[in-house]
């Protein structure tokens, strides 16, 4: 029975390299790449995906977790047209995300209509509360994935006396343009907040990070992680009061999708099993560079728990030295 909950989004990825290379399409999403990091450290039965699922997903999606021995019973299944989005990514790493859908890049209709209509879309293959299986509650840690704001804090808010830890990854299309007070009304219940720096960067004009962490946990939130990219991250929490930087892991990059889903489902992995922040916070770095070595989420639902127990050594015993 699982009792670290992912709850988000499947989707399929089209990822267009900076430098000539494959156009290539796999399946991807927050649900699946957040679990691919549980799953290096835990034991994947304990870890289950909720999610709803477009047309023609359920078996691939089926198969993917069966192999990764995640059980299969929070996919729900919805008569809708997958999110098919392209990441376009630049020379510097960073990437431009664009939803593929015919109807989501209608010519004919303006910015203000497309975008309405993709946060519609995204919505409804968002899950709810009611698509987690009742035999799963109460458990013990749920982590969710970027969501629109109607989903997340509904859900939230229900989660919160059904789940011992809730941790939240919050989505730029409302965290970044609200101040610390309003997200902690809105994600009232969450108890470790991880946004990535595109999500809080309007909360720091002067680039005071710690300061930022130090704001958001007088307005509630009792453990913080702000994941910074390729300059690591800052962490801090229960056992872990003053913010703490990690840095990012070594990793020879392939493909940069689900790193920060990575990092999210690798901490809430490394806190159910009783890790302090920081501790949580070097899983989380390692997970996410492994990811980034591989392309789509089948791949990342392969990878070795075995070698990133190793490389999380290595990388320990290295910045003892």
């Amino acid at each position: 029975m699982p009792d670290l909950l992912v709850l988000g989004q499947v989707t399929v990825d089209h990822a267009v390299p900076a430098t000539p290379g494959p156009w290539r399409a796999s399946l991807g999403g927050n649900a699946l790449y957040a679990a691919a990091g549980a799953r290096l450290w835990c034991d994947p039965g304990r870890v289950g995906v909720v999610t709803r699922l477009g047309r023609g997903l359920a078996a691939d999606v089926t198969a993917i977790l069966g192999r990764a021995g995640l059980p299969t019973g929070g996919l729900t299944e919805v008569d809708a047209e997958p999110l098919i989005e392209w990441h376009l990514y630049e020379q510097d790493g960073s990437r431009r995300s664009f939803p593929r859908n015919a109807a989501l890049r209608d010519p004919t209709a303006d910015a203000a209509t497309l975008h309405q209509r993709y946060l519609a879309h995204l919505e409804g293959l968002s899950p709810t509360a009611a698509d987690i299986p009742r035999a799963w509650l109460p458990t013990r840690a749920v982590h969710v994935a970027p969501q629109v704001s109607a989903r997340h804090e509904s859900t939230i808010a229900w989660l919160a006396e059904r789940a011992d830890w809730v941790g939240v990854d919050p989505s730029p299309h409302y965290a970044s343009h609200l101040k610390e007070g309003r997200l902690m009304d809105m994600l009232r219940g969450v108890r470790a907040f991880l946004p990535s720096r595109a999500e809080v960067a309007h909360l720091v004009p002067d680039g005071d990070w710690v300061g930022l962490i130090g704001r958001l946990r007088e307005a509630g939130f009792e453990e913080v992680v702000v994941k910074l990219g390729g300059a690591g991250c800052l962490v801090a929490g229960p056992g872990v009061e003053s913010p703490r930087r990690i840095p990012a892991a070594s990793a020879d990059v392939v493909d940069l999708t689900g790193a920060g889903d990575a990092f999210c489902g690798a901490y809430a992995a490394a806190r159910l099993g009783g890790l302090d922040p920081l501790a949580a916070g070097r899983r989380g770095a390692i997970a996410a560079a492994m990811v980034i070595e591989c392309t789509g989420a089948a791949a990342a639902l392969a990878l070795s728990p075995d070698e990133a127990e190793r490389r999380l050594g290595a990388w320990i015993a290295g910045a003892q030295r």
